[in-house]
């Protein structure tokens, strides 16, 4: 239970990180696109918002972040749970 409510919160910082990513990407397009003079013409993917950049971008920064937290979240489960590689446990050097 423990592990998969980690593996879970971590897939939703992985969610979270690629919305700010997808963000990021979206202002330096259409800051671009408007310095050469053109105009972003853009869609709405899953019918939620209009994005300028193309719908595979959106899909596949959200399963890049999906996929992404789940796998950070076994490592970082595997690093602080089994192998007790975090900061409580280092020993002290005087």
């Amino acid at each position: 239970m423990k592990r998969s409510f980690y593996i879970f919160m971590t897939v939703i910082l992985g969610l979270l990180l690629s919305f700010i990513l997808h963000a990021l990407i979206e202002m330096l397009y259409i800051n671009h696109l408007i310095s050469i003079g053109k105009l972003p013409q853009g869609s709405y993917p899953l019918g939620l918002y209009w994005c300028a950049l193309p719908d595979w971008t959106y899909y596949s920064l959200l399963v890049l972040g999906i996929v992404g937290g789940y796998f950070l979240g076994i490592n970082w489960w595997r690093i602080v749970y089994i192998e007790k590689r975090h900061w409580k446990n280092r020993i002290k050097k005087k």
